[in-house]
């Protein structure tokens, strides 16, 4: 498959999940969001940009950060993402928000236009992460910074049942094969934020516990994001067959109080350009300062610095 290819048949999956996308009641993306932003330190009145902006789970708490005097650009490939996004950003009142088509992993806009690039769950999405984050770093201001989340560990649980599924998938459709990627973990992390013209300047983790009813309210969340590029392969005289089996394996996540909990540990990462010297955490401006989203604090986000 190649680059071109990979990345349409991604636009199609969160285009056809745009509806549905973080809306379905399971806090994963949102504290995920909450997190980055309180991580990036967003000063009042600067400009920020968020690639891949989804349904807004960065996008509006970066609005609340940088505040009316500020500007918030937010891109995205799906269309109707874009849409449904800016129509919730314009119903906010959000006047320093724009959301437009584009592209994350080649943004359109001239060197040195923000403060502050996000990128929330999306650039191990890429083809080519490694030219997203080039292209970022031409982005930045210098005392700019770029703030990034990968995912770090998903909840052993969650994998089986994910296996539970691909284990339905035809002969002609495998499931994807587990390879090294540039976000494995810190030192490949750092490598590769070195190699986009980037020093590191903080590595955190951060868990989030995401709950659900039951197996049919997981596999309703799975479909409104990218696990629907599994399910879509799944036959239809399989798929219910493949839901018992992930209900099982699922089972052993059930939650004193009933529901299924599965835990997400991600990492979010803050580089700075390299023509700058690099500024550990106690250089980098204090998120409680100026930012209303950090005042709130991520819900059901266990953060370890």
């Amino acid at each position: 498959m190649t680059s071109s290819t990979r990345s349409n048949s991604i636009v199609e999956v969160f285009e056809q999940a745009a509806a549905s996308y973080d809306r379905t009641e399971v806090s994963y993306f949102e504290p995920f969001g909450t997190a980055l932003v309180g991580c990036a330190g967003i000063r009042t009145g600067e400009r920020v940009l968020d690639v891949g902006c989804g349904r807004g789970a960065v996008l509006l708490p970066a609005a609340a950060a940088t505040g009316p005097t500020g500007h918030v650009t937010g891109i995205d490939l799906a269309p109707t993402m874009v849409k449904l996004t800016a129509d919730d950003a314009a119903r906010a009142g959000l006047t320093q928000v724009e959301v437009r088509v584009g592209d994350a992993q080649q943004p359109g806009f001239p060197p040195h236009s923000f403060d502050v690039v996000l990128a929330g769950m999306v650039v191990f999405l890429l083809p080519e992460p490694d030219k997203a984050l080039r292209a970022y770093a031409r982005l930045l201001r210098p005392m700019g910074r770029l703030v990034v989340s990968t995912p770090g560990a998903y909840d052993p649980v969650f994998v089986a049942a994910m296996d539970a599924l691909a284990a339905h998938l035809p002969a002609e459709q495998p499931p994807p094969a587990p390879t090294a990627g540039p976000f494995d973990d810190e030192q490949t992390i750092t490598a590769t934020m070195v190699a986009a013209g980037l020093d590191v300047a903080a590595i955190s983790e951060h868990r989030v516990e995401s709950r659900f009813q039951d197996v049919n309210h997981w596999m309703r969340w799975m479909w409104s994001h990218g696990g629907r590029a599994l399910l879509q392969h799944l036959p239809a005289d399989r798929l219910d067959a493949a839901t018992a089996d992930a209900a099982r394996v699922l089972e052993s996540a059930r939650a004193p109080e009933g529901e299924l909990s599965l835990t997400t540990v991600g990492r979010i990462t803050v580089a700075v350009p390299r023509s700058r010297p690099a500024r550990r955490d106690a250089d980098l401006p204090d998120p409680s300062h100026g930012s209303a989203a950090s005042a709130a604090g991520p819900s059901r986000v266990d953060d370890r610095k």
